[in-house]
């Protein structure tokens, strides 16, 4: 029975493995999310406050996302991050979205520390490899809008009944950013197996309605392991 554990462990290993070497280095072509695409007319007043914010103000940290980002608070982000933080998360946001953000805002008076990016869950629709390249794309986007900044993103959190959902396709993409971010020049947050609750649903981490959306306790143990990563990088000691 113990080898038999231990010949399973091997191939699922080699199973994610191989889920983070099918995807090439980069589409052949433009796909949907890795193509900036505008919401200019979805909240509204937010992105107003944005760009008078971004006007009126230099920030040490940015983050970007989508509803989960969005929900994620300056104070727990800036408790974590321990610097002046602009949360520029907007629900509903795919990849392609964050790169019609970064495309039309001015961000010319930011020149950020750091960036972190929590985002892809919204474009788990497409297939594998064209997630991973928006996800990657979006790195791309942001070093070349923040050079000097330090770019660090956080894995696609399990979802769903019993956070099942699309399991097999988050867990590719997030071995897939885990194994280009040397490369990509990104610091990589896998938070994913600390929010698995056991894979039963209710979750006190998770909203009910849906298991995508944080609670309270989620955003706590989120913000922990966020600090923790950050007090732990080289650069900062």
């Amino acid at each position: 029975m113990r080898h038999l554990l231990i010949l399973l462990a091997v191939l699922l290993g080699l199973s994610t493995a191989a889920s983070a070497a099918t995807c090439p280095a980069a589409p052949a072509a433009p796909v949907a999310t890795t193509t900036p695409a505008a919401r200019p007319d979805a909240w509204v007043p937010q992105q107003e406050e944005l760009r008078r914010r971004l006007a009126a103000q230099s920030f040490d940290a940015i983050t970007f996302g989508d509803s989960i980002m969005q929900g994620w608070s300056e104070a727990r982000l800036q408790q974590a991050m321990g610097m002046s933080v602009l949360n520029a998360g907007f629900g509903q946001d795919g990849t392609e979205h964050l790169l019609w953000r970064l495309k039309t805002y001015d961000w010319q008076k930011q020149s950020p520390h750091d960036v972190l990016l929590l985002i892809g869950t919204n474009d788990i629709g497409y297939p594998t490899c064209d997630i991973a390249w928006g996800i990657l794309t979006a790195v791309k986007a942001v070093h070349a809008t923040f050079p000097k900044a330090h770019v660090m993103v956080v894995s696609i959190l399990p979802r769903g009944t019993n956070l099942m959902g699309a399991d097999d396709k988050i867990r590719a993409v997030n071995a897939t950013l885990h194994q280009a971010s040397a490369s990509a020049r990104f610091a990589f947050l896998d938070v994913h197996d600390a929010f698995e609750c056991g894979h039963k649903t209710p979750c006190p981490l998770f909203q009910p309605d849906l298991n995508l959306h944080l609670t309270s306790a989620g955003y706590d143990l989120l913000t922990g392991l966020l600090r923790k990563s950050m007090a732990a990088e080289p650069h900062r000691n």
